[in-house]
């Protein structure tokens, strides 16, 4: 007789080999239940199967699919095995989780990825039998804490911290995916942890780090307990109460929260008060100090009294603090204040040597009449400061000259302001700010992978720099940067964004980005570069994209030509300059539409249609309220009929009538008159005008100004005036329109996110178009329900489920399923979901 062959063999270091065959599987999909009795016995192994059709691909797509896996199974424990990658599905096995399948099969056997798609799965029961000396979850993860019972670390002078920071990259878990983001994954491992009397009894701390935690509620576990250290930095902590609750038995000397999103609720870290007398110190800051501003200088006593004062007096003491590892401080005494934080930083980085260590302010305040921050590892710098700069800020202010280009080189000193450092004011505690730590992180969140960009634009204001100053106007510093993101990104990164971060020059960072072997695009714009000669070494990377307008080197060119000229000498391959097109000649391209802003995109994508649109229609009446009540609009017609019939002069005049060409005017008097002030008049105007019927393909669209202030979006297209009759023609006009809108309403909307809008100046002007538009004109045609019928979009449906999810409180998988339901119709989501409320058919554990 014939021994039936398994169809796949998984084969494991430690283990024995699992074979898998699907001659007896039962396979699901697209379902909502299956036959109980498939599952009942744990000696089996059941394969998931995930459909995605090629959609994803590395291992950022298997981390995306398992995330989202992970995210629909909430609250059960899962443990992937042999997860096996393919061109259209995925694969792996899993044993004894009958909870987490069941809530697959709940949700439809598929689940929703980030961008709000689904993705399908298989469940295929009984793929092979279960042997002793397989891969078994458990076994694994008591393996991983065997060792690392071994090699505990030292903190504070304290022996036996567990240290499970990223804890799914240990080496026990090469087959088998651990997710402590996965509450009874945590709790599993916690309890494996608190049983081993043995091991135990020498743990004195944990270190969590790094994994993805949602929720600590496994930590009750350890209720009674008194760690030295509770770390829990990097994770996905978010509600202030939960953790409140899971932590108000758990007690430790230090708890560390940072990088989690608790830490950007706007009562953060006064909202751990409950918990507060659990701890000593909570990420570095004492309780009794408990304050979102906190900084090491905070104490009951008066900062003078802290610390060894270095002053003109005792300068040479300096000498004594070499090996100091401590904080530092710079005071600054300021009464007024004259000066803003951000100025006396500027002013201090110009004082400072670009020759000597890296220098990175922390923690600043404004205090007492002083600007106050703290240093440390940099003595060189601090000695300089005191030996050379003689504790004195030289403010500079640019001379006023007739040069237009001198004020770029005349600088002179205009006031010097005197400091003095407290030297030792504060010892340096873990968990306090760490410049290396707190760039990675800021490049890690600046750094879009789909788009293979990295974006540093304003670089300061990237979230976690708060109490810590990255100049990258300073050459030295900039290069650091760009060498840890380069060592980071490899070759992955394809585009680099340095926009308003005060470069003045980029030497050396030419050989820094050689790393980033793809990468073909710089943007430099609005920094303070003076001089093309302070970024030709940047021609070594053979960019095909360089932005630099909005430096001042761009000043010393009158013309687009001869700037154009200057640039590509440096860089010969150069396709695009300051974001618009170059062709070959050194010509650059006409664009059809151009934005001074890109924020600005969606706003003109939303206003242009729906004006237009109204405008042609015959409810001209419904633009009144897109008029301030003081708007003011003008009219100037030009256009030259070729035939001058009676009928086309009854059509014109109505032009006429309301135009405002002076130079034409033969009563100067109509001058006056003819400036429509208030939304009412300009609405009168509009119902004089006739029928018009404008194609939008043709238009060519300039927002020229985009800020929090005032939007001014110029609009350049064709329109038929629409015949009255059938025996008449359609005449074909070109016109130009501008408007300028400010902001009258904010904080509007569900999530009080929105802003409304009035017109307050429009200037409207017809003309004859030109051949190439009367070519163009009308050439296509969209059907007028095709809006209407238009799909949401990804961008819509993610809106959708942030405001479904700020109503209801339900987590984004649950909001999803009811807008899916619903068509992504929200009023019908909400009667959905009140329906549910009331049927009592939401779990508890759908909410946040």
């Amino acid at each position: 007789m014939a021994i039936a062959r398994p169809d796949e063999v998984y084969h494991f270091a430690n283990n024995l080999p699992l074979e898998v065959s699907y001659i007896n599987t039962q396979t699901y999909s697209k379902c909502s239940s299956y036959d109980i009795k498939l599952i009942a016995q744990g000696y089996v192994w059941h394969q998931i199967v995930i459909q995605h059709n090629g959609k994803f691909r590395g291992r950022d797509g298997m981390s995306e699919i398992l995330e989202a896996i992970f995210e629909t199974v909430e609250g059960e424990e899962l443990f992937p095995i042999a997860y096996r990658r393919g061109a259209k599905e995925d694969r792996f096995l899993v044993r004894q989780c009958k909870a987490a399948i069941n809530k697959l099969f709940e949700n439809n056997l598929r689940i929703q990825l980030s961008d709000a798609s689904f993705v399908q799965l298989q469940v295929k029961f009984n793929v092979g039998d279960f042997k002793f000396g397989q891969i078994s979850p458990h076994a694994k993860l008591t393996e991983a804490l065997n060792r690392l019972y071994t090699c505990m670390e030292r903190i504070n002078g304290v022996d036996g911290i567990l240290n499970l920071c990223r804890f799914n990259t240990h080496p026990e878990f090469f087959d088998l995916y651990v997710n402590l983001g996965n509450r009874a994954v945590l709790e599993a491992i916690c309890n494996l942890i608190y049983r081993n009397d043995e091991k135990f009894r020498l743990v004195n701390g944990l270190i969590l780090s790094d994994n993805g935690i949602t929720t600590v509620a496994p930590l009750t576990v350890f209720a009674g307990v008194e760690f030295v250290v509770l770390d829990l930095r990097r994770n996905k902590i978010i509600s202030s109460s939960r953790i409140s609750r899971d932590l108000s038995e758990v007690k430790a000397d230090e708890l560390f929260l940072a990088g989690n999103p608790i830490t950007n609720d706007r009562n953060y870290p006064e909202c751990l008060r409950p918990i507060q007398t659990n701890f000593k110190l909570i990420d570095g800051i004492p309780v009794e100090n408990l304050s979102k501003d906190y900084s090491p200088l905070d104490c009951e006593e008066d900062i003078n009294r802290d610390g060894y004062r270095i002053d003109q007096n005792n300068k040479n003491d300096i000498n004594l603090f070499q090996n100091s590892n401590d904080w530092h401080a710079i005071v600054i005494p300021d009464s007024g204040p004259e000066f803003t934080k951000h100025e006396i930083l500027d002013y201090f980085f110009i004082t400072v040597s670009q020759k000597l260590t890296d220098i990175y302010p922390c923690y600043y305040k404004f205090s007492s009449g002083e600007h106050q921050f703290l240093l440390r590892q940099c003595f060189d710098q601090l000695k300089y400061l005191v030996d050379v700069c003689k504790m004195e800020i030289n403010v500079p202010r640019l001379a006023s000259t007739s040069d237009k280009h001198a004020a770029l080189s005349e600088i002179q000193i205009d006031k010097i302001v005197k400091y003095y450092i407290l030297m030792n004011i504060r010892p340096y505690k873990r968990g306090q700010i760490e410049p290396m730590e707190c760039i990675d992180k800021a490049l890690t969140r600046r750094y879009n992978g789909i788009n293979s960009l990295l974006n540093l634009d304003n670089f300061q204001s990237v979230e976690g720099l708060e109490n810590i100053v990255i100049n990258l106007s300073s050459p030295k510093i900039l290069t650091r940067v760009l060498m840890q993101a380069s060592r980071k990104l490899l070759c992955s990164c394809v585009e680099l964004r340095l926009a308003h971060n005060k470069i003045t020059n980029v030497s050396n960072v030419s050989k820094v980005l050689n790393i980033m072997s793809n990468l073909n695009a710089i943007d430099l714009g609005n920094n303070w570069i003076l001089d093309l000669e302070d970024v030709k070494e940047l021609s070594a990377l053979g960019l095909k994209s360089l932005r630099l307008d909005g430096n001042p080197l761009c000043s010393q060119y009158s013309y687009a030509g001869e700037y154009i000229k200057a640039v590509r000498r440096h860089f010969p391959e150069l396709t695009k300059l300051d974001n618009i097109e170059i062709k070959n000649k050194g010509i650059i391209n006409v664009q059809k539409n151009f934005l001074c802003d890109v924020r600005g995109y969606d706003f003109v994508n939303e206003f242009v249609p729906r004006f237009f649109k109204c405008f042609d229609s015959h409810d001209r009446q419904s633009l009144k309220e897109l008029y301030h009540q003081s708007a003011i609009f003008t009219l100037s017609f030009n256009y030259i009929v070729a035939q001058m019939t009676s009928q086309n002069f009854k059509r014109i005049s109505k032009y006429r009538e309301n135009s405002r060409n002076i130079l034409k005017l033969s009563d100067l008097s109509r001058a006056h008159t003819s400036i429509h002030l208030g939304a009412d008049q300009i609405m009168q105007v509009f119902f004089q005008l006739p029928s018009m019927r404008h194609d939008m393909l043709t238009f060519s669209t300039d927002t020229m100004m985009y800020n929090e202030n005032m939007i001014v979006i110029t609009i350049n297209g064709v329109f038929y005036d629409q015949a009255p009759s059938i025996v008449d023609n359609d005449i074909l006009m070109s016109f130009t329109r501008t408007f300028v809108l400010i902001p009258v309403e904010t904080k509007l909307g569900i999530l009080t996110r929105a802003i409304k809008y009035q017109i307050v100046n429009e200037q409207l002007s017809i003309y004859n178009p030109t051949a190439q538009q009367i070519k163009n004109a009308f050439k296509y045609f969209k059907t007028e329900c095709q809006d209407d019928c238009d799909e949401a979009t990804i961008s819509d449906k993610e809106a959708l489920i942030i405001m479904f999810q700020e109503v209801t409180n339900l987590k984004s998988v649950w909001c999803t399923r009811f807008l899916d339901d619903a068509k992504w119709n929200f009023k019908k989501s909400l009667l959905l979901f009140l329906d549910f409320c009331n049927k009592k058919k939401i779990p508890d554990t759908a909410f946040n």
